[in-house]
């Protein structure tokens, strides 16, 4: 640690553990998390890109596929990189990585929050005017998305540009270090940053849900769909008590971080990793949610498994129709070939049993051609008895 310099944190994940517990057990379970969650979010994309293709788009529903897309990027991003952090225990990734890893991360959970509280607005909008469509524009939807991409992207620039690497003793680490001069701007950001991205679009996105339940007045004409409404707004609430009550380690051990009067007072590593891993498990979660609790997704989701399983069965019946058609045709080819070397061989064989000796031919047919005379009769006493036995 330089003199005008106070050390914070590390970046990417702690570099420095110690025990042989940790070696194996973190990159597993952040393995083990990442995996299901990319499975989950993939799912959830192919579900509502089913949706997208059969009726036309919401807002909500754009809002809960960038969702996914995020949770996507987080953990197939982030995760491995703090498995593999945690496995090799010093930063093998490069100065880049180095100076993106906290800021990616930081970027991706701003987006979530932001896309939150734009899916709770959407769903208000619907709730309060469910005939009136017209509001809904593919352009306004993309302009939104911009906009909270630019911003979620922007927020965590200053947070970045103190991350370097150090080299102690034959390893090295990624750390944020901040220099004396900046320390009190970067106090002022650091409130700054957890309230723009974690309390604020909670506390907002929560409030248009509450709000949207209590305007909801029943109808005896609209009890289907009042239902769905009521399903959709704490399907919403979930997701969002499950956003903030996952990120509430990560965030408590940043803050606690950041203002700690000195190294003795720094949160454990124990709770650090843990606030990671929480934050991993709400992208994971989220999937799980959506598609067991939000009834169209989960309808939607039946009729796609159920589309498949008949086409991969018409497929099945289609090939077991095709072999059988093409058993017949060489059945078929193979009997026209076996006829037609039977009439071969009865061409060039009319009678086998009536074959003759080529050498004998010409000889038999002097004979039967030949008339005995009976003056050159050879044999004339045999004719004389026969005349007599006659006679």
């Amino acid at each position: 640690m330089a003199v005008n310099s106070s050390f914070v944190s590390f970046d990417g994940g702690i570099q420095q553990l110690k025990g042989e517990d940790t070696l194996v057990i973190v990159p597993a379970i952040l393995s083990t998390i990442s995996g299901l969650g990319i499975v989950g979010n993939v799912l959830v994309l192919v579900v509502l890109i089913y949706v997208f293709t059969r009726q036309r788009a919401s807002e909500a529903y754009v809002m809960l596929a960038n969702l996914s897309a995020t949770d996507l990027l987080i953990l197939c991003l982030c995760a491995p990189m703090r498995a593999v952090t945690y496995y090799r225990r010093t930063w093998t990734l490069g100065l880049m990585a180095c100076k993106t890893t906290e800021w990616i991360q930081h970027s991706c959970l701003a987006v979530k929050a932001f896309t939150l509280l734009a899916a709770s607005q959407a769903r208000h909008n619907f709730s309060s005017n469910p005939d009136d469509q017209s509001n809904f524009r593919q352009k306004n939807v993309l302009v939104t998305l911009v906009i909270i991409w630019t911003v979620a992207l922007v927020f965590p620039i200053p947070d970045s540009v103190f991350s370097r690497l150090k080299e102690y003793g034959n390893i090295s680490l990624c750390v944020s270090e901040l220099t004396s001069d900046s320390q009190d701007v970067m106090r002022l950001y650091s409130k700054i940053l957890p309230m723009a991205i974690y309390v604020l679009p909670i506390i907002l996105a929560a409030a248009c849900h509450i709000r949207t339940i209590f305007h909801i007045k029943p109808s005896a004409h609209e009890e289907t769909l009042l239902a769905r409404q009521y399903e959709s707004s704490l399907v919403y609430l979930s997701i969002i008590a499950l956003n903030a009550l996952m990120m509430l380690p990560e965030w408590a051990s940043w803050m606690w971080v950041r203002y700690s009067p000195g190294e003795r007072c720094k949160p454990p590593a124990g709770l650090l990793i843990f606030g990671q891993v929480c934050v991993y498990l709400s992208s994971a979660f989220c999937p799980a949610i959506l598609l067991t609790m939000h009834v169209p997704l989960r309808e939607s989701l039946s009729s796609l498994c159920s589309q498949l399983t008949c086409r991969g069965a018409k497929n099945r019946l289609e090939i077991k129709g095709n072999a059988n058609e093409m058993r017949a045709i060489v059945m078929k080819v193979l009997d026209e070939r076996a006829g037609a070397s039977t009439l071969t061989a009865t061409e060039r064989h009319p009678d086998t049993s009536c074959q003759t000796f080529a050498d004998l031919e010409h000889f038999w047919s002097e004979r039967r051609n030949t008339t005995v005379m009976e003056d050159s009769d050879p044999l004339p006493w045999e004719r004389l008895n026969q005349r007599n036995v006659e006679l």
